[in-house]
């Protein structure tokens, strides 16, 4: 049997004990900090500004003015450029220049030149300046190269699309 003085210890001892608990419960004392962030992305954006041939009355290469090339810029999208050959025949060829300007605020590389749909009749090739740089506000020149081959019918229309595939210039793959 446990004496009242020893009770009274016992007691007062869990009390204690009890307190100590709820202090500690009661002395954490805590604070928050906040990291309130906002994120402004920029943008990818290109369009055509100049288009030009090498057709200057006289086709290239030949001493006679058969064949005639005009480029132009599309007057709703000018991320598209039109090409129209007219009077071409076997063996015309012509250079057609296009230039580029950056109006995002991200630098971009061109990743890929992509020719989409071109007749058998044609050969269309602009292969020049993959992986270059273009800041912002900068502008880039590229070539289209075509030519029509033997196999053109006459009094024939041959469409094709060429498509210039620019990545951000950390996302660039050679």
């Amino acid at each position: 049997m446990i004496s009242k003085t020893g009770k009274t210890t016992i007691l007062f001892a869990a009390v204690l004990i009890a307190m100590l608990a709820v202090g500690i419960t009661y002395a954490m004392w805590d604070k928050y900090l906040y990291i309130d962030g906002t994120v402004y992305t920029g943008e990818v954006d290109l369009e055509f500004v100049s288009v030009a041939d090498d057709d200057d009355g006289i086709d290239p290469a030949k001493d006679k003015d058969v064949a005639d090339t005009t480029g132009w810029i599309d007057s709703v999208d000018p991320q598209l450029i039109h090409i129209l050959i007219t009077n071409g025949y076997p063996s015309y060829f012509v250079y057609v220049h296009c230039t580029v300007l950056n109006t995002g605020t991200v630098p971009v590389k061109l990743q890929d030149i992509i020719h989409t749909s071109v007749p058998s009749e044609l050969t269309v090739e602009a292969s020049d300046s993959i992986g270059e740089q273009v800041d912002p506000g900068d502008r880039r020149d590229y070539t289209i190269y075509i030519h029509v081959e033997q196999s053109a019918a006459e009094l024939a229309t041959y469409t094709f699309t060429i498509e210039l595939w620019f990545v951000q210039w950390n996302e660039y793959s050679p």
